[in-house]
């Protein structure tokens, strides 16, 4: 860019906010993966307003945004399936826990059938995005009972 374009162009100020809520952020507390969704510009205060979403939260008409998304419920899924929509929907990481742990194979925890999570089913993904989901799995494929 050349010195004259950069004398003459507008020094804004860039405000973020998370639009779930409408708090203000620093635009670097919140994962890389957060889609802006409205962009507002006040030409006479020299200021844009961006508005920030996570990726499972789709960008609403007018800026408008209802509720997160609850937590799935993955019991009686299979672990790989839980995992597959908990990394879609902001689980960066899923553990797993077999009920029993004497006789187990570690690798293949995901492959058994999950008989409990944390976070329950139901609550907000706002509580809980980027945090674990921990499973616990079952024993033997598709039984819960040790």
């Amino acid at each position: 860019m050349s010195s004259e374009l950069e004398r003459s162009w507008p020094a804004y100020t860039a405000v973020y906010r998370a639009l779930t809520d409408g708090h203000v952020f620093d635009g670097e507390s919140y994962s890389g993966t957060w889609l802006v969704c409205v962009q507002t510009e006040d030409a006479r205060a020299e200021k844009v307003e961006l508005g920030f979403l996570p990726p499972q939260v789709p960008c609403p008409a007018g800026g408008q945004v209802g509720n997160w998304p609850a937590v799935p419920n993955f019991v009686g899924k299979s672990g790989t399936e839980a995992k597959s929509t908990a990394t879609r929907i902001g689980f960066p990481n899923v553990s797993s826990e077999p009920i029993v742990r004497e006789g187990c194979d570690d690798r293949e925890h995901l492959e058994r059938t999950v008989c409990g999570q944390t976070p329950p089913a139901g609550q907000s993904m706002r509580e809980h995005y980027g945090s674990t989901l921990a499973l616990r799995v079952a024993y033997s494929r598709g039984s819960c009972t040790p």
